[in-house]
């Protein structure tokens, strides 16, 4: 099941997103309606899905992961969080897009998503593969126009799983909320812990402090209490009175005992958990030049198949429009022969050669052989350009044909994409 990746959210600077592309529209309103700390959001716009998670952060900013499916949806829905908050896990630990602030909270970094590109990929290609492997795939329904596309349903991860999941095709949105055991990210539990023996160790001072005060008192006291009852009790009233002070001072003495051996013993924690963050930060950086010299690698790779195929086209799909570009015969429909016009073909496809404009030729072919016009470059039937992006994505070539309907008769047909000598991948398909 081929899928997209997308990373967005309100972060240092702004709204943001990686890869940017028409999607921004749909994701950057995702969070109007997000009443908990972590919820799941579920868009169907036409035979795309968007399954989204979004965490919100502090001063109202917040970090989205989203998968786009283009035909089908899936029923293991609440697996989805733990696939999402691993993700979320990696992001806090490469910390280059959301880190740590020095009270432990998750905060956005000062850094744009544009400029941690090779972080991304690598992640998007790690919760692709999980997402595939959450469970099995459905073909997606057709749509209900009776239900309005902005149309909200509301649940609880616990709710009946057969309810969020027939809702996640049928409304527009579907949200479904988390509000407790969201904060799983396994790296805040080294500063969770910090902080809380920081904290006691504190308050563990402060109540040493009033104690020792309080003994200060009782001296004082004590004292002048013993020239009071020098002039007007009795000795045995003296007695008495000092021990019940000397039972008082035992347990104070006792307290400060007990609230020293505790100072140290969270001393003896935070010593040993400072090494444990240490030998993690030691961890870290050799996985860090390892992820490196892999990227380097793959760059290398990336350089020597670029100059042959600058792009791996993964599908091809086809879908019948009219001379405006207006889609007749949606992509993935069967189309018929009365109602032919342009036959345009859409790529899915993974970037080699991004950031680069390249030319495809398209042959297209009708039982007849090779179609080619008056215009048509030598051996194909038009030429097309387009910009490379990294990672999954789609592009939309123009169509073949002509403005009245009936213009293909029924058979076989073929599109081929070329690039220079190499043909980068072929579609045949039925004209019924």
């Amino acid at each position: 099941m081929n899928c997209s990746v997308y990373i967005f959210g309100e972060l240092s600077s702004g709204y943001t997103q990686y890869p940017e592309d028409s999607s921004s529209h749909i994701l950057s309103n995702l969070i109007t309606n997000c009443k908990a700390a972590t919820q799941l959001v579920i868009k169907r716009e036409d035979n795309l899905m968007y399954y989204s998670y979004i965490r919100k952060l502090e001063n109202n900013k917040y970090i989205g992961l989203s998968i786009l499916v283009n035909g089908y949806y899936i029923q293991n829905i609440q697996d989805l969080f733990s696939i999402f908050e691993k993700t979320l896990e990696e992001l806090v630990t490469i910390g280059s897009i959301v880190c740590f602030s020095n009270d432990g909270k998750i905060v956005p970094s000062q850094r744009q998503l544009r400029e941690q590109e090779e972080d991304i990929d690598t992640l998007s290609i790690n919760l692709s593969s999980e997402f595939n492997n959450a469970g099995k795939s459905y073909k997606l329904p057709g749509v209900d126009y009776s239900i309005a596309k902005d149309s909200i349903k509301e649940y609880c991860i616990n709710d009946d799983k057969r309810y969020i999941t027939r809702s996640s095709y049928t409304y527009g949105f579907t949200y479904i909320y988390k509000d407790k055991d969201y904060n799983t990210v396994k790296v805040d539990s080294y500063r969770s812990v910090l902080n809380r023996i920081s904290t006691e160790n504190s308050d563990l001072k402060k109540i040493n402090t009033a104690l020792h005060e309080e003994n200060q008192k009782i001296l004082r006291k004590k004292k002048q209490f013993r020239n009071v009852i020098l002039l007007i009790l009795t000795v045995l009233a003296c007695g008495v009175g000092l021990f019940f002070l000397n039972v008082s001072l035992n347990d104070t003495k006792n307290e400060l005992i007990n609230a020293r051996n505790d100072i140290n013993a969270l001393n003896s924690k935070v010593s040993n958990l400072s090494e444990e963050l240490d030998n993690t930060k030691t961890q870290l950086r050799i996985t860090r030049k390892e992820r490196d010299e892999a990227q380097h690698k793959m760059n290398d790779l990336k350089d020597k198949v670029g100059s042959a195929m600058p792009i791996i086209i993964t599908d091809i799909q086809i879908a019948n429009t009219n001379y405006s570009g207006d889609i007749e015969t949606d992509y993935g429909n069967a189309i018929y022969s009365s109602s032919t016009m342009y036959l345009k073909p859409k790529i899915s496809y993974t970037g080699i050669k991004t950031g680069e404009n390249i030319n495809l030729n398209v042959k297209f072919y009708t039982p007849s052989g090779l179609s080619t016009g008056s215009s048509s470059p030598y051996g194909c039937s038009y030429s097309t350009s387009m910009y490379v992006y990294s990672s999954n994505n789609t592009e939309t070539l123009s169509g073949w044909g002509g403005s009245s309907r009936g213009h293909w008769r029924s058979g076989q047909y073929r599109f081929e994409i070329w690039y220079g000598d190499v043909c980068l991948k072929s579609k045949s398909f039925t004209v019924y």
